[in-house]
């Protein structure tokens, strides 16, 4: 199938699947209208395996028994958390098992090494290999890019995201390969949902039923798989025989035929992504030059603002070759766990394809060492208290220059952000010295 006829095909069903969707009756889900990312349905997949009942955590080993069948896991005073250590859910019992789940719900690429730094973090933690375990959970069901299983001393360094020049089994997925599986949303979240969650709520747990029915009716919707859409599912399969000339054969040549076109709309896909990266990177750089200027006038005044503080300080770009996320950092020598930051954050959600204007104040460290135990085991909240459940960092947007960045170039060019930094550091170690957070 030539590149045109694909794209033809694209715009034909895309249209196909527009007019029937307007015919379909009215239907409502509350998860729908909030526009959920990948770390909302594993804060919702967090909650569900949270519920107990005088300490029986019934939906986590309903989840167990149900998905990870074979793995031998006894439950009785289990951890959950969701982007703890970055880790999208993670379920934990110290000395006894460790479960990282890797959300791809959405079908976000892995970062390279990612499977394998998650591993290294619980080893830090004291969990022995044959304690920790991983889930994979994509959409439908795949595998995970072989580069994401490299430990980082084994990857080369010219790896990029799914082009990896290391072709061979990573040494770490074999030694997994009992404690990891692959459970998808399509099939294996959703038949749990329905014929394990749903069914054995009891009457009296009406949030509990109320939350679960609501999710399996989102999946259901993202999947196209509600019963309201059987018709349209069936109108659209039509349409697919009518395009791709499949009556009339057997059912092992129209699966040939579908594989095929499978292969062709994926390869596609991959261009079309691969096209993405290069149109971002080239607005990061874009935003980068427009953002050089700025940064050498926060540079020259950072000297003066640090010895005011006693603090030092730096200001530079991240990674510029593919975001245009630039920090302000403070700290002091003898601060082993965190620094002070005040970030203008990059391109930002890949989705919308955009440059980011996020502002906002962080404590932390920078780059993959953000997360910090001796931070994360303090649990205080420094911040705003509408930090989720296991965010290991207190932070919180800037409210005079997030999503104004326009007012952020004016006051660094009228001297006022001067001001501006100085107090908010300043006030940020005062809530640190009140709350007797480890520096």
């Amino acid at each position: 199938m030539e590149k045109k006829d694909v794209l033809q095909l694209i715009d034909d069903f895309a249209e196909c699947y527009h007019r029937i969707r307007k015919k379909l009756p009215y239907h409502i889900n509350v998860i729908d209208e909030l526009h959920v990312n990948e770390n909302a349905n594993s804060r919702i997949l967090a909650s569900l395996l949270l519920y107990e009942i005088n300490g029986d955590y019934s939906l986590l080993k309903s989840f167990i028994e149900y998905c990870l069948r074979d793995w031998n896991i006894n439950v009785s005073q289990p951890q959950v958390t969701s982007e703890q250590m970055r880790i999208d859910l993670l379920v934990k019992e110290k000395g006894k098992y460790a479960i990282i789940f890797e959300n791809k719900i959405y079908d976000a690429i892995l970062q390279k090494n990612q499977i394998a730094r998650y591993i290294q973090k619980l080893r830090q933690e004291g969990y022995k290999d044959e304690q920790i375990y991983v889930v994979f959970l994509p959409p439908y069901y795949y595998e995970p890019d072989i580069c994401s299983w490299h430990e980082p001393k084994q990857c080369c360094n010219s790896c990029e995201r799914i082009e990896c020049s290391i072709n061979s089994a990573p040494k770490l997925r074999e030694e997994f390969r009992e404690r990891y599986k692959v459970v998808t949303f399509r099939e294996d979240i959703i038949s749990w949902l329905k014929e394990d969650v749903i069914p054995n709520c009891k009457q009296k747990e009406v949030f509990l039923y109320s939350a679960a029915m609501q999710y399996l009716d989102y999946l259901e919707g993202y999947f196209d798989i509600r019963t309201i859409n059987k018709k349209m599912n069936m109108e659209l399969e039509c349409f697919l025989i009518e395009r791709f000339d499949l009556n009339d054969i057997s059912a092992e040549e129209k699966l040939k035929i579908l594989e095929e076109k499978t292969e062709e709309i994926t390869r596609l896909l991959n261009q079309v992504n691969a096209y993405k990266d290069s149109i971002r990177k080239e607005l990061a750089i874009a935003d980068v030059e427009k953002w050089k200027p700025y940064i050498d006038k926060i540079q020259k005044i950072l000297p003066s603002i640090a010895k005011d503080l006693q603090l030092k300080a730096d200001c530079d770009f991240f990674d510029s070759t593919k975001s245009s996320h630039f920090y302000i950092k403070f700290h002091k020598d003898e601060w082993q766990q965190l620094s002070v930051l005040i970030e203008k954050y990059g391109i930002g959600d890949p989705k919308k394809d955009k440059i980011g204007d996020e502002v906002f104040v962080y404590v932390g460290k920078c780059g993959e060492q953000t997360v910090d135990d001796a931070f994360l085991n303090v649990k205080i909240r420094i911040f705003k208290e509408y930090i989720w459940k296991g965010s290991p960092y207190g932070w919180e947007y800037v409210e005079k220059y997030h999503k104004k960045l326009d007012c952020l170039m004016a006051d660094i060019d009228t001297g006022e952000f001067k001001d501006y930094i100085k107090k908010t550091v300043k006030d940020v170690l005062s809530k640190i010295e009140e709350k007797n957070l480890p520096m």
